[in-house]
């Protein structure tokens, strides 16, 4: 690999870490407007895409432990956002759901995230696929390498 390639490689994934850390401080400062915290608020977000969803099932799909999962949903119920429910159907499974207060706190969160992202409107949409796209073929081959030595 050249040296230009490698600088800019190590620009790319510094402007990756950039968008994530700005990212994360738009979340947290918009989270906190909503008494939640950042990681309160992508869990509520899950769970309206997933209704019904297990604790498992749900740490899985945010890629994070079940036990971190857990304090979080407990946190969540003690505020009254989400709900634990067993299914008439199924009485050994134990799901999770929005509460009506939830609901109402990610609507106000969704509201103010597409705000914030309207910054961002003037970008040109041939612009945006071609980084979505770059960032997914980026994306595949790290994961691929990630599992070539993570089997070693």
């Amino acid at each position: 690999m050249n040296t230009n390639t490698e600088i800019e490689l190590h620009e790319i994934v510094d402007s990756f870490r950039e968008v994530k850390q700005l990212f994360f401080q738009l979340m947290s400062d918009m989270s906190c407007r909503f008494g939640v915290t950042g990681i309160q608020l992508m869990t509520l977000k899950a769970l309206r895409d997933r209704p019904e969803i297990g604790l498992g099932d749900l740490a899985e799909h945010m890629r994070l432990g079940s036990s971190t999962v857990s304090g979080v949903i407990d946190r969540l119920v003690k505020a009254e956002l989400v709900i634990r429910e067993r299914p008439a159907n199924n009485r050994r499974v134990l799901v999770l759901k929005l509460s009506e207060k939830g609901e109402q706190v990610l609507q106000g969160a969704d509201s103010a995230y597409r705000q914030y992202l309207s910054g961002l409107n003037d970008l040109d949409p041939e612009e945006l696929q071609v980084m979505l796209q770059a960032h997914r073929k980026i994306i595949k081959k790290l994961e691929k390498v990630r599992d070539e030595n993570h089997h070693e």
